[in-house]
């Protein structure tokens, strides 16, 4: 049984080695905010960069896993108050994915899955018509927002023969990171959202 278990294993890892990568690019991110005062709701640029491994699985579908370093956050408006917050996470995200082969070209890649991050640092910038401030982004539930966040992964790309690599991501919050000190002062949930596109190279 545990023989027959291991085969398709086995003739994935015969046809396929473990693959590495590295990516970097940027995107635009925006928090979905449950609180009814907001009058305006915008994304920010963010960065991101990706060491990237690929374990084969079965035949073209892999097990994709690795580390990232990704900004989110939004800029909220009330009244005559505008507050921009950008969060740094270190993010695992972990997926199955399945290559296409595209003749003379290379590879096209999808993607599905999920990822776990934790908020390393940030920033929150306040501005009014008269005044700018900000400070740094403490993490807790007495704070400014929860330090973890999870949700839903989906990526799209190209693996040319050349080794280079094109991805489109898609990060989808279902952690709400909203922390007590924000549900007190009327925000019930706050939940991440990312667009990405990333330039790389597959080893």
């Amino acid at each position: 049984m545990v023989l027959v278990m291991g085969l398709p294993f086995s003739y994935a890892r015969a046809q396929h080695k473990l693959e590495y990568g590295f990516n970097i690019g940027g995107g635009l991110g925006i928090q979905h905010v449950g609180n009814s005062s907001i009058i305006l709701n915008n994304s920010i640029r963010t960065f991101n960069a990706n060491l990237v491994v690929a374990v084969p699985v079965y035949k073209e579908y892999f097990l994709r896993t690795g580390i990232s370093l990704q900004n989110k956050g939004t800029v909220i408006a009330e009244d005559a108050l505008t507050t921009t917050n950008r969060i740094t996470y270190i993010e695992l995200p972990v997926m199955i994915s399945r290559k296409f082969e595209i003749p003379t070209l290379g590879k096209l890649l999808l993607g599905i899955g999920g990822y776990f991050a934790k908020g390393v640092t940030g920033t929150i910038d306040y501005e009014t018509p008269n005044s700018s401030t900000f400070n740094k982004i403490a993490f807790g539930d007495a704070y400014d927002f929860q330090q973890y966040d999870a949700g839903l992964s989906a990526l799209a790309g190209l693996e040319l023969n050349n080794r280079l690599t094109f991805n489109l991501g898609y990060d989808f919050g279902l952690y709400n990171i909203a922390s007590q000190s924000l549900k007190d002062t009327g925000t019930l949930n706050v939940f991440n959202r990312e667009f990405t596109v990333t330039l790389g190279v597959k080893f």
